[in-house]
């Protein structure tokens, strides 16, 4: 094969089998390498088993998923692995008739189509809210960038104003927009939000890159952290450890979702049982938050 620069036919090998050595692989983002551990984790114990992952990003778009996810099943995929439970009813049609194995990942929060691997959450967004409860906080928001097809943002919503209720608190305020989570978002939405409430003493936000543009805006107000307002993120960048002051967060384990994964993929190519698997995220305490 090396002296010959021999590459296989694919679309040949596809023709002769009912399946190709393919694995379809379905996010919703490629920004702030939110997935990237997961995909790095995912494709090489997937290479191990001679697959190859096809990756598509959908950037939250419905009508982008619809047609990606048809693509990829015109390849006759050993699987398909896909960010998340909420799908466009369509793109839910096309997986369940498509007769291969389907791995829901990230998201095990509601019906799902065959096998789930990732983390419940709105017990995360309840988790976040009770962490800021217990260091004191008593008028709570969630602030971040919340689209339509963001439906795992709107779980850690839910999540944090069902904490928030059953603590007897006020209502959680809101501070959203349906666009990209950017630092300058977090920005203008600490700024508007402060604007209109400013009694709010504990801020949730859906991502931490969004929690780095909140941790700006409060310094140029003047607003100590966590002092006068504690402030948690979601993820656990690379450079929330490094934030002055250091931003408390959640932790997904992206490396054993991708490993986790790859291994419901074999499982399920294999005919194993389906499964849902629910993983643990850490809620890691850093200096953005108050010392009980």
């Amino acid at each position: 094969m090396d002296e010959l620069n021999y590459v296989p036919n694919r679309l040949a090998g596809g023709l002769s089998g009912t399946r190709s050595d393919i694995v379809g692989v379905v996010v919703t983002s490629l920004y702030h390498s939110e997935f990237a551990s997961i995909l790095d984790a995912l494709q090489s114990a997937l290479l191990k088993s001679n697959l190859q992952v096809m990756l598509a990003n959908t950037r939250y778009d419905p009508d982008q998923e619809v047609t990606l996810v048809r693509s990829i099943l015109s390849w006759r995929p050993a699987a398909v692995a896909i960010i998340g439970v909420d799908h466009p009813p369509k793109v839910t049609e096309l997986l369940r008739a498509s007769g291969v194995p389907i791995i829901e990942m990230w998201d095990i929060g509601g019906d799902v189509i065959d096998t789930a691997v990732g983390m419940d959450h709105t017990a995360v967004g309840a988790a976040q809210a009770r962490h800021l409860i217990e260091r004191g906080c008593k008028s709570l928001a969630f602030l971040g960038s919340m689209r339509d097809n963001d439906a795992r943002a709107q779980k850690r919503a839910t999540g944090a104003a069902q904490a928030i209720t059953a603590a007897g608190l006020n209502d959680l305020v809101f501070a959203t927009r349906p666009e990209a989570g950017k630092p300058d978002l977090g920005d203008h939405l600490a700024r508007e939000l402060l604007s209109k409430h400013p009694g709010i003493d504990g801020i949730i936000c859906n991502s931490d890159v969004i929690a780095f543009g909140v941790l700006r805006a409060l310094k140029d107000l003047g607003k100590r952290v966590p002092e006068d307002i504690s402030v948690i993120g979601f993820g656990d960048s690379e450079a929330s450890s490094c934030m002055t002051p250091s931003l408390s967060t959640v932790r997904p384990d992206r490396q054993r979702i991708g490993e986790k994964t790859a291994e419901a993929i074999l499982a399920r190519i294999d005919d194993e049982p389906s499964t849902t698997m629910t993983l643990d995220c850490e809620l890691v305490t850093r200096d953005s938050t108050r010392s009980i």
